[in-house]
């Protein structure tokens, strides 16, 4: 059964925040669709403006989002102008901000307080990649924005943001819970090792073929063909087919096995990843790479394990593997971690919330009046104009 998150609807009425506009920017409905759904649970009247919905259909609409120009990006400028002049949200949250350019926001500036989030990093090895030709330019004429990991702060800083912080992942409780699984769906889903992500020039494919060539029942999902371009053959052809899950089926994959993989992405520069509150809060066994951030958010062989090479990582499969007991009583250690430490999405967003309270303040942008509460999650703009 999903978690109950207590006091969920409790929100500290000094806040000052009543609406919240989310620019949707991202892909996935971990991101933006779920700060919307729990930012109305919290009693904050939050609309998310869909900015993939306003591009052009089919493949032009491919291009304008991979480009970032055409008929369809204008419309959502202009449709975001027009909607933040006339409803004038205390705040506007560009998830990613891709999709806005400089212009942009000098004119939504003096109609809110402009707050900024980005999970990847714009700072990294890929930060000339096109998606981020308009957001880096953009950057001084935020508010304030919200980072993924600790290392962007300065840069952020360096950039012209004048207000930065860190706001971690989370896990969502309404999907991240053990899953009781079907015999059909063990005989399925069962293993005894799962990864689900992307393939990366790291670690990841040598861990895996260690593990797959030492007989260990491994199952990959992801984008197959580049697992295919870079495990051994030998190793392919045992780990294949690998597909796509999302959502429910997920988190079945992770709970249909003994225990769950970890990486970090060396393009963004990772010390943890949204991962590692998800698989312990599903209540399977995380295996993770040794980072000191990792150590910081669980005890190491007592809420989860971690390796620092492909023979340590294979090392520990053995061992958890043969020691039933020991395997679960680690994995019932990080579920009691992730689900008494705030790693929820509910708990982020009071510290979001909390946040960017502050900075308005600091901004003169904040008021007095108390918080309306409002549970109308359904309020999505999508239009076309």
């Amino acid at each position: 059964m999903p978690v109950t998150i207590k006091n969920k609807s409790v929100i500290n009425n000094n806040t000052q925040i009543r609406s919240v506009l989310i620019v949707r920017g991202a892909f996935g409905q971990m991101y933006e669709p779920a700060w919307h759904r729990a930012l109305n649970e919290l009693g904050i009247n939050c609309r998310l403006f869909d900015c993939h919905a306003m591009t052009l259909p089919g493949v032009l609409g491919r291009v304008e989002r991979r480009v970032l120009a055409g008929p369809g990006i204008k419309r959502v400028r202009r449709n975001l102008i027009s909607i933040v002049k006339q409803e004038r949200p205390d705040v506007t949250l560009l998830y990613q901000g891709h999709y806005c350019n400089k212009q942009t926001l000098e004119q939504l500036r003096p109609a809110t307080f402009i707050a900024g989030y980005h999970n990847d990093n714009p700072f990294g090895p890929k930060q000339n990649m096109l998606r981020y030709r308009h957001f880096l330019p953009s950057l001084p004429l935020y508010h304030g924005f919200h980072v993924y990991r600790e290392r962007n702060v300065q840069e952020m800083v360096n950039a012209g943001v004048p207000r930065v912080k860190v706001l971690m992942s989370y896990y969502l409780p309404w999907l991240d819970y053990p899953h009781k699984l079907s015999s059909a769906e063990l005989g399925h889903l069962g293993c005894d090792v799962v990864f689900a992500g992307h393939c990366e020039n790291d670690m990841r494919s040598e861990c895996i073929a260690k593990l797959v060539r030492d007989n260990t029942q491994v199952k990959i999902y992801g984008v197959e063909r580049y697992w295919k371009r870079d495990l051994p053959k030998d190793v392919y052809a045992k780990v294949k087919p690998i597909p796509l899950v999302f959502g429910e089926d997920y988190r079945k994959a992770i709970c249909g096995s003994k225990m769950a993989l970890s990486f970090f992405s060396k393009w963004n520069q990772d010390q943890y990843t949204r991962r590692v509150f998800e698989i312990p809060a599903c209540g399977v066994f995380l295996l993770s790479e040794r980072t000191s951030t990792m150590q910081g958010l669980f005890a190491e062989g007592v809420e989860a394990e971690f390796f620092s090479s492909a023979d340590e990582c294979l090392e520990k499969v053995r061992f958890y593997l043969n020691n039933d007991a020991a395997r679960r009583k680690i994995a019932e250690g990080g579920y009691r971690r992730v689900t008494t430490s705030g790693h929820d999405i509910y708990s982020r967003m009071k510290q979001w919330l909390a946040d960017v309270a502050l900075w308005r303040r600091e901004s003169g942008m904040g008021t007095s009046d108390a918080i309306k509460v409002r549970r109308d999650t359904s309020c999505i703009v999508s239009e076309s104009m």
